[in-house]
């Protein structure tokens, strides 16, 4: 039945009659959060009085039942109350009030979430994203906004309008209570006694409250977990089910492989799950953003995506962190990821470095929300996004958008991808550049449009060596139109995505191949194209390149600059500009025609500083190749007084001959992190020529250390490397079973990023590097410290384990996972009787302690390959049988 208009005024009526008994003191303003199907917390705040107790009931007059809770007192005038409501019948509404001695609140209304499985009607999800801002009320306004859009929607109040609200982090600046109390809780005020709000860690709730003491007092999360994996102590990342959609909330702040793993573990319960259909994550630093480039979550997007998406079942991934709107597919993976950032500190275009991602489709810089729709019997998710102000006429307009929608997606399950295209230009004999390849229209056995192509150009049949890989969305939202008015720019209006041209110059002379996939707007991608071959002539005999022989030189050092493959004009050129010059804009200091497409020029008499050198064509700024950067100055002896570190022990750097600047210093990173992309794990200032710092608290993992000028990113030393703790790396599998021929994904972080490292595979038993142990199968990775490999070779059927090795050698980095590979088997079957049922579960419990090696132990019975058998082993079988396998 559509909802009625009359309904919602009928209950807006109650409301105003329920108000009477507790309009004395209105001033308490209830918080509810946690809720599942039977239960809810309710929280509030008092300055004085200990007692906690809510009266509720199904009938606003008639609140005949009540409970009490617990006080924690935060602080002299800071009295937080909290009070758990069970025994609740699923979806239904409840009338409640809270009482904390004389001080009684309001009655509000509230409804409980579906249960478990529950696949009729709608289910929605409010996404409001960083507040930050303690002395406006921006986000008191976006509250505000959004339930007033909703609540005429769909012509409902609030409560049943919408079944959650989602928080992406960044609640408050600072975690001090004064922020809590007049930032997250006052502004979120005016729809949290109504609807549950379930938040995330930032980095700001880190912020004067490193161990989240004051996040943990406000929020009760300890008690969720799903499919009994329960979430950090800490309670900073934690999952649940409501209805048939499983909520994941990561925390970007502590990107480490407890967390990868519980992940794992979660997804894979899910995949598995009958009464799931849907997973939605949720985390702070987004996957990918268009302003403040690499200011994202790297193990989101060198990891933890890929452990997502390996479920059918994630559609969407949820970030903050940027203060503004944005969207994109993941280039391989049926997944959205998009960026809520609420109304923190402005952030608009022209303001950073910035960048048009191909895996993001629109960056909007406005102050916006989302409401997640999931049709549960249609199998569809629709997400809308309203805009309510932008930053700069914020000052002179405030809230002027009025619920502007600005962005509409969907995700329906269960439908078929768009047919095969193919590349219908014709090639005879070698094509000169510029050239364009035409693709055949878009087609589909579904009511689906087009939303993306995606052409690649490699040098073999095989695309392992790409030359152009680039998708294109038939929209593709960056920058706005400036002032007055700020609207948003389409750069690819006009833009046929179903030709591809190569630019001149744009490849060497060769052979090549092309093909084309279409991708849908409920993304999912077409099977690829025939390949076609074709040969360039005419162009240049190679990539242009540029390089400088180092990027650190001492003072007085000539810098020399190598050239390669340019364009062969007589007035190409080689410039050296100081570092955030703009070329044409300004003059370069230094400069130097070309001797030919490939070459050398050596520039003298730099003055100490931060410069880049740019290979420009026939005289203008158009450039060739890529920008080489260097740095010219004192160049600091770093080093470290050990290589290994015990975890709390104290790790301590040396340093002399620095330029003694008062704001250089010293930064520790983790391997594989960029300086200026992530924040380094412990840093300090180094102001004298020659020193000596002590660096604690770091955690287990591999690092490098780095000397740092002038508050900046440029190193002027060389990085020196070490370890914290033993067996550092994560490893993780999906699953310990796998079918005869069935590829095997191993999920890694934390390695320590060595070229010749290694994932490897033996058989159980084996002793890694003695005779008759051999390796079953290996992969490099690139010397990644964080990603996923994929074994694709056909292993025979037995038992195995895989861990990470170092450097091309035996030294094992890793923890071991275990797994089989053999027929497939009926899940939670351990005793091998083709079902799953109390004798194994008898089985699995007689188990309890054994680990790899001891007698009893089963590999297929160590669910989470940790190597030994225990309870969170049986919380996972549990989850398979009461999911019927």
């Amino acid at each position: 039945m559509q909802p009625s208009h009359h309904r919602f005024a009928a209950a807006c009526l109650a409301f105003l009659l329920a108000l009477l008994a507790g309009a004395a003191s209105a001033e308490i303003k209830p918080y509810l959060q946690s809720p599942t199907d039977t239960s809810i917390w309710i929280s509030w705040k008092t300055a004085t009085g200990s007692e906690s107790k809510v009266e509720y009931g199904v009938a606003a007059d008639r609140l005949d039942q009540s409970v009490s809770g617990g006080v924690q007192s935060l602080s002299s005038d800071y009295q937080y109350h909290g009070v758990q409501l069970q025994g609740l019948q699923a979806d239904t509404l409840y009338y409640y009030r809270v009482k904390t001695g004389a001080d009684v609140s309001s009655v509000y209304r509230f409804k409980t979430q579906p249960a478990r499985g529950d696949g009729s009607g709608h289910y929605r999800i409010l996404v409001m994203g960083d507040h930050q801002i303690r002395n406006e009320n921006r986000y008191e306004q976006l509250v505000k906004a959004a339930k007033a859009k909703l609540e005429n929607k769909y012509a409902e109040p609030i409560e049943e309008a919408v079944n959650l609200i989602l928080n992406d982090g960044d609640q408050v600046d600072v975690g001090t209570l004064d922020h809590y109390a007049n930032l997250h809780f006052a502004q979120s005020a005016a729809i949290s006694p109504n609807v549950p709000i379930m938040t995330t860690v930032g980095n700001h709730e880190y912020y004067y409250d490193g161990d989240l003491n004051n996040y943990r007092a406000h929020f009760f999360y300890d008690g969720l977990s799903y499919q009994g994996i329960s979430g950090a102590p800490n309670e900073s990342y934690y999952a649940y089910q409501v209805g048939r959609l499983v909520v994941i909330h990561m925390n970007s702040m502590k990107a480490d492989a407890v967390q990868q793993n519980w992940l794992t573990q979660v997804v894979a319960a899910a995949d598995a799950d009958a009464s799931v259909d849907w997973i939605i994550s949720i985390i702070h630093h987004p996957y990918q953003a268009e302003q403040y480039i690499g200011d994202i979550s790297h193990p989101l997007r060198d990891a933890w995506m890929a452990i997502l998406s390996s479920s059918q079942k994630h559609v969407l991934n949820i970030g903050g962190h940027h203060h503004l709107y944005a969207r994109g597919q993941t280039r391989e993976w049926p997944s959205y990821h998009m960026i809520s950032g609420g109304t923190a500190w402005d952030q608009y275009w022209g303001q950073s470095t910035e960048k048009d991602f191909d895996d993001v489709q629109k960056t909007i810089a406005n102050w916006a929300w989302q409401v997640i729709d999931l049709d549960l019997p249609a199998r569809e998710m629709t997400v809308e996004t309203y805009a309510e102000a932008h930053p700069l006429l914020y000052k002179t307009k405030g809230f002027h958008y009025n619920s502007r929608l600005i962005d509409s997606f969907h995700r329906k399950l269960d439908l078929q991808k768009p047919y095969q295209p193919s590349i219908t230009t014709e090639v005879k004999g070698p094509v000169s550049l510029p050239f364009v390849f035409n693709s055949s229209p878009f087609s589909s056995g579904e009511p689906e449009e087009m939303n993306s192509t995606q052409f690649q150009i490699a040098a073999d049949a095989e695309f392992s060596d790409l030359k152009i890989d680039k998708i294109r969305d038939f929209e593709n939202i960056f920058g706005d139109t400036g002032a007055p008015e700020y609207e948003p720019v389409d750069i690819h209006a006009g833009v046929d995505i179903l030709a591809w041209e190569i630019p001149a110059n744009g490849l060497p002379n060769g052979d090549y191949y092309i093909r084309v996939r279409h991708r849908d707007r409920n993304i999912l991608w077409s099977d690829w194209s025939e390949a076609k071959a074709f040969t360039v002539g005419g162009s240049t005999d190679g990539e242009p390149g540029l390089s400088v022989s180092k990027d650190k030189y001492r003072s007085g050092e000539d810098v020399v600059a190598h050239h390669q493959n340019g364009y062969g004009n007589a007035k190409d050129w080689v410039g050296v500009y100081k570092k955030g010059q703009i070329p044409g804009a300004v003059r370069a200091t230094k400069w130097s025609y070309v001797d030919g497409p490939t070459g050398s020029l050596t520039f003298s008499s730099l003055a100490d500083g931060e410069y880049f050198v740019g290979f420009f064509e026939n005289d203008g700024y158009s450039e060739m190749a890529e920008r080489a950067y260097f740095y010219i100055g004192p160049v600091a002896e770093l080093s470290m007084a050990d290589t290994e570190y015990d975890e709390g022990e104290v790790a301590t750097a040396s340093w002399s001959g620095s330029s003694g600047g008062a704001k250089d210093w010293i930064g520790v990173y983790r391997v594989g992190e960029v300086p200026g992309q992530q924040s380094s794990s412990v840093w300090k200032y180094a102001p004298e020529t020659s020193g000596t710092v002590d660096f604690s608290g770091l955690a287990k993992g591999y690092y490098f250390a780095a000397f740092f000028i002038n508050d900046g990113y440029t190193e002027a030393s060389n990085r020196v490397y070490f370890s914290v703790g033993d067996r550092i790396a994560e490893l993780s599998l999906l699953k310990t079973h796998f079918e005869s021929g069935e590829d095997i994904v191993a999920n890694f972080s934390g390695g320590p990023g060595v070229a010749k490292d290694y994932l490897g595979i033996f058989e159980k038993g084996a002793v890694p590097g003695q005779t008759g142990s051999e390796l079953v199968a290996y992969l490099y990775f690139d010397g990644a410290a964080s990603g996923s490999v994929t074994f694709t070779d056909d292993l025979p059927d037995g038992e195995y384990f895989m861990a990470m090795y170092t450097n091309d050698s035996y030294t094992e980095v890793s923890n071991r996972v275990t797994f089989s590979v053999g027929e497939a088997a009926v899940a939670g079957d351990l005793n091998g009787d083709g079902v799953a049922d109390s004798a194994d579960r008898d089985l699995l419990r007689s188990m309890f302690g054994k680990c790899d090696g001891d007698a009893g132990y089963q590999t297929d019975a160590d669910y989470d390959g940790d190597g030994c058998i225990g309870r969170q082993d049986y919380r996972l079988w549990y989850a398979m049988f009461k999911s019927g396998g």
